[in-house]
């Protein structure tokens, strides 16, 4: 008792120094790891539109169906559906660009307000200066934009 009243000052700094290492040490952990019960995306993807395995593989199939279609692969970005296709060489890019009819065909209206677009169409083996072209289709929209390889030249020629 003689202890703590001879250092009471002291040991109510102490008190209150350890409170406040406890406090900013609370502080710096939420500022390094923040929530973790919500999502990384936040709320872009509440009502999304259920993507089936079903309607995928329909669409693949269908563009395998193509005798100018080498390979195909999918993924989902976020909101965007990703669709890599390499077609093979001497394939006119008008004809690839066909593919898009068949992907927006196979896909319902609901997947098609709520998702981006994007096709990628390569050729690996050909000499074609068309590829690669990249398709943009807007959430909403049913028609793709188009890009295709440019040749890129010095302005100042």
């Amino acid at each position: 008792m003689k202890f703590i009243k001879k250092y009471r000052t002291i040991l109510i700094l102490l008190v209150v120094c350890l409170l406040l290492m406890v406090l900013a040490a609370f502080a710096v952990y939420r500022m390094f790891y923040p929530s973790n019960d919500k999502s990384v995306y936040g709320d872009r993807l509440n009502g999304a539109p259920t993507i089936t395995e079903d309607i995928i593989n329909k669409i693949k199939e269908e563009i395998e169906d193509y005798d100018f279609v080498e390979s195909f692969k999918y993924r989902t970005s976020v909101k965007t559906m990703v669709f890599n296709i390499d077609v093979a060489s001497g394939t006119k890019i008008d004809k690839a660009q066909k593919l898009s009819e068949e992907i927006i065909n196979n896909l319902t209206s609901d997947i098609i307000d709520f998702y981006d677009i994007s096709l990628y169409l390569t050729q690996k083996d050909g000499d074609s200066v068309d590829y690669p072209a990249i398709g943009y289709s807007s959430k909403g929209s049913k028609n793709f934009m188009w890009t295709l390889n440019k040749e890129v030249s010095d302005s100042e020629e």
